[in-house]
Parts: C-alpha cells; structure tokens; sequence
C-alpha cells in the first residue's frame, strides 16, 4: 500500500475522531470572537454551545456507522493505525459517554468559559477513538496527551475558585509524573524493538520479551497508565479532585480518563499475547494491584459521608474489577469485548447517578453529604427512580447492565483455571456485597419517610433526558448486552 493509498485510508477511518478534533478546535476559537457573556444570555449561550457539541457529536456518529459497517471482522492497517474491533469499541464508548456528558453538562458548564469547556469535551471524546486505533507509540502517547491536556483546563475552569485550582493543579503534577511513567517505557520498547510500530514491539514481546528490560518496560508502561484509571497505589488523586471539582466535571473524570487507560492498556498488551516469559511476571502484578484497588476503593467509600468522595472511592473499586478482566485478557481466557462491556455499562450507571445528583441540586436541593438524599423520592421521583435503577446497576442486580458485566467478569476471570485467579474471584465476590452495603444506604436514604421538606420543582430538561437514558440503557443492556 502506497503512502497516498495509507493516508486515504486512515482518513476515511478516522473521519469520527477528526469530526470530533475540528469540531472542538472551531469551539475553542469561537471564544476569541464572542463577546463576554451577560447575565442575561447565559442560556443562550449556554444552548448555542451545548448544540453546536451535539451536532458534532452526532455527525461523528454518522460517520462511525457509515465506516465501520464491514470492520467487525477485519483488520485494516495503515501504519500508525490499525482499524479493528478495539478501535470501534473506544469510538462507540467515547460516543456514548459524550453524549450522556453533553446532556449533564447542557445547563451546569461554566458560564464564563462555554467555549473552551466544550471545545475541551470534544478534544478528550476525539482522542479516545485515536488511542483505540494506535499502531505507533508515539501516536498513543499523544492520544493519550490529547486526553490530559485539556482535562487541565477544564478542571480550571469548572468552577473557578480555589478548591477548582487545587484539584487541577494535583491532577497536572501526578499527570505529568505519569507520563514520565509512560515515557520512560516506551523508549525501552523501542530500544528494544528497534521501532515504534507495534507490530514490531509486539513481535519482541512475543519471542521472549526482552529479558528483565522488556519486563521493566511493560510494568513502567502500566504504572503510567494506573494513574489514568486510579488503580492504587496511584489513586489517592481521585477522591480530592471529584471533591474539589464541579459536579459535570467529576462526572468527566469518573469516565474519560478510565475509558482511554483501560483502552490503551488493551491496545498495548491486549490485542497480542505478551510472551511466557513476560506473562507470570506481569499477572502476578496485575492481580495484587487489582485486589488492592478494589478492597481499599470499597473499605474507604464504606466510610464517606461526602457524596462526590464516595463516588470517587467507587470509582476506584471498579477498576480493580475491571483490571482483573485485564489479567485475564493477557492470560487468553478473556475477549476484549468483557473489558468493553463493562466500561459501557459503568458509563451508564455512574454519568446517569452524577445527573441525578446534578438535577436536585439545580432544583433547588443539596448534593453535598449523604443525608442530604433523605426523602428524595418524595421531592424529586422522577430522579429518584432513575438514580435507584443506577445504584442496583452498580450494585450488580439482575435486570440492569452491571449484572451482566459483572457476571462476564466473573465468568472470565473464572475461566483461566489458576488458583490466583480464583482466589481474586472470590475476592471481587466479596467486595461486590461490601459495595452492595453503602449503594443501598443511598437506597434507602432515596425512600426514607418521614421527613417533612418541600418538593423540587424546578426542571432541567437536558438533566431529565440524561439520567434518563442512563436509565434506559442499564436496563435494554440487560436484555441485549450484544449492543453494549
């Protein structure tokens, strides 16, 4: 294939994620030409640039069905990128985060900073499909970059006060600390390698993996990108910044950054076997860290009063879940579709709780601490239901998405016939009911009686539709988990 013939087809593949890439840089410059906002107009502009993000948004949709009609089963290489089914599932998941996200966002963006909040959201929704699609380590660390850069700025400009700069300036330092991570890897996979294709750096790992380098090298790799996903001990992070942040941008980084670690991590290491030499050194690593992750993100949310921390501790519990559907994907007894399924059904849960918590507080109610839930039926139903079909989602109950995500983790991790494996099954089992505890403490805070508060009646349309989707995919997935 000749180099005109590759970028033919890399643009005809990519057209999602450059519809996305144009689309937030015309948003960005739009701030240069719009006038300050007046008070009066924060609607207005609020609409014009929550519509103009889902017109381009919806037009990348169109271009992903009309691209990727014939991919399922083949593989396309371009040279830095390889189309295959990892590359459609990081679009289909960055598609439906953002749409979920641009609804949560449409009435709580700030004011003073439309253009560059939603310029900032495209930007991060186009580089997850690039990160999917990576076939060259330089192109992935610069996806990955892609994802980091404007998560700054936008966590700068979430609410503008002091705990807003604190949060993005934790963020920016251990970021930065983790690219170092991720660097300092990849320049031993090409040392060893000789180049920066994949298929070449999965060649070596594949023949013997390069000794005690080639081990170095896959877990600076995985250290870098642990802090992507909170995976302890790169987690501490988290909980700070959900806490310190708006409500719309916890909810950003509850899943963005979560998607594109996880989605690099399976296009590094998953779409190919590591080698022998590699894999009992690696696992091992990946099920302690996965156990860690998960007991001590469930053990400290047990102890929050504080909504956004508990959330932010639950965050980090389910990448200990999802890390050992990690594990074993490099031990072959795991499809990256569980992987896939999983961050789907967590995107719908988690964005559609942080909605509703985002419409009791535009209602005129608090969000703040866990009390503040009490009697939210009786004042709010409408958000009340869809957050309790969330919660028994997070939980793991039948008929919603997060039982069947759960149950494939379950059945995947089970399925590589090695002790540690299920030992750390029994273990997720065990942390499941943990969690299961203080989900159904906000459950029964939703439902409690007694109290005599005035109803919310303030509506936000744009919230309604959110957590209402939300609401509706946790429970069509449970039916038709082949559309996650």
């Amino acid at each position: 294939m000749s180099v005109s013939e590759q970028m033919l087809v890399s643009l005809k593949w990519m057209s999602p994620a450059l519809v996305l890439l144009f689309g937030g840089c015309l948003i960005l410059c739009s701030s240069v030409f719009l006038s300050p906002v007046k008070p009066t107009g924060v609607d207005n502009r609020r609409n014009l640039m929550a519509s103009i993000s889902m017109f381009f948004l919806v037009a990348a949709a169109a271009f992903h069905l009309l691209v990727t009609s014939h991919i399922s089963t083949n593989t396309i290489d371009s040279c830095l990128f390889r189309f295959d089914s990892i590359s459609i599932a990081a679009e289909r998941l960055a598609l439906i985060g953002g749409v979920i996200l641009i609804l949560l966002s449409w009435s709580l963006a700030p004011k003073n900073y439309l253009p560059e909040f939603y310029g900032c959201l495209l930007l991060i929704l186009a580089a997850i499909p690039i990160i999917g699609s990576a076939n060259d380590l330089i192109a992935l660390f610069l996806a990955l970059e892609l994802v980091s850069i404007p998560t700054y700025i936008m966590l700068s400009v979430a609410k503008g006060d002091n705990a807003s700069f604190e949060a993005a300036l934790k963020y920016f330092t251990l970021s930065g600390f983790a690219s170092c991570f991720f660097l300092l890897g990849t320049s031993f996979l090409y040392g060893l390698s000789g180049s920066m294709d994949l298929g070449s750096v999965y060649a070596m790992l594949g023949n013997g993996g390069g000794g005690k380098l080639g081990l170095l090298a896959v877990l600076l790799i995985l250290c870098g990108l642990a802090f992507r996903i909170t995976a302890v001990p790169f987690h501490f992070y988290g909980p700070d910044v959900f806490e310190g942040t708006s409500l719309t941008m916890a909810a950003v980084m509850s899943y963005l950054p979560k998607v594109a670690g996880f989605v690099a991590m399976v296009r590094l290491f998953g779409a190919t076997p590591i080698g022998d030499s590699l894999a009992p050194m690696v696992v091992p690593v990946l099920l302690v860290t996965s156990v860690l992750t998960m007991c001590i993100g469930n053990a400290l949310a047990v102890a929050q009063t504080s909504l956004r921390r508990l959330l932010g501790y639950s965050s980090i519990a389910h990448t200990g879940y999802l890390l050992l559907g990690f594990a074993a994907l490099i031990l072959s007894s795991a499809e990256p579709q569980v992987l896939f399924t999983y961050l789907a059904a967590y995107a719908a849960m988690t964005l559609g709780v942080f909605a509703c918590l985002a419409e009791v507080d535009e209602a005129g109610g608090q969000s703040i601490v866990v009390g503040d839930l009490a009697g939210m039926y009786y004042r709010r139903p409408a958000a009340s239901i869809a957050m309790a079909i969330c919660l028994l989602s997070l939980i793991g109950l039948p008929l919603t998405a997060g039982f069947v995500a759960k149950l494939q983790l379950f059945f995947a991790a089970g399925g590589a016939n090695r002790w540690d494996m299920t030992v750390c099954v029994w273990l997720m089992a065990i942390n499941a009911a943990v969690a299961a505890g203080y989900y159904f403490r906000l459950l029964s805070k939703l439902f409690e009686r007694g109290l005599d508060l005035p109803p919310l009646r303030l509506w936000r349309p744009s919230l309604f539709l959110a957590y209402s989707l939300c609401a509706v995919l946790t429970i069509v997935w449970f039916f038709q988990p082949t559309s996650m």
